[in-house]
């Protein structure tokens, strides 16, 4: 009973420490669109150098080639944003493909993001 009580305090201690990795993926994408071919498939993120660093991997369900367009959205313990808006970036997923994105905060007040995708074969919700 002891060791559970000492495993749920350490669980409790690290998540309060590193809120962004207990955070799901669904909470750190925003979608423009119901995208059906392309999913992110995992996002993790480090502090290195007083940035936060970023990597997502998308993954291209499809055996057709698929055009995405993403961007980060920085933001600050508040939910603020850090820096302004970024520029699309385009980014080809050949069929069936894993590609790996990796971002760096453009300043050291960012402790959260959003990675913002659209793609033009997405469906209109």
């Amino acid at each position: 009973m002891k060791t559970l009580i000492t495993s749920l305090v350490l669980a409790t201690s690290l998540g309060a420490c590193l809120p962004a990795l207990a955070d799901s993926v669904a909470s750190k994408t925003e979608q423009l669109g119901q995208m059906d071919k392309v999913k992110v498939d995992n996002i993790r993120l480090a502090r290195r150098n007083g940035l936060l660093n970023i990597q997502a991997e998308l993954v291209n369900e499809s055996s057709r080639n698929q055009v995405v367009y993403y961007r980060f959205k920085w933001l600050d313990d508040s939910g603020f944003a850090t820096w302004g808006e970024e520029a699309w970036k385009p980014i080809t997923l050949y069929g069936t493909e894993r590609k790996l994105l990796s971002e760096v905060a453009p300043t050291a007040a960012t402790t959260d993001f959003r990675l913002q995708l659209q793609s033009p074969e997405n469906t209109v919700r």
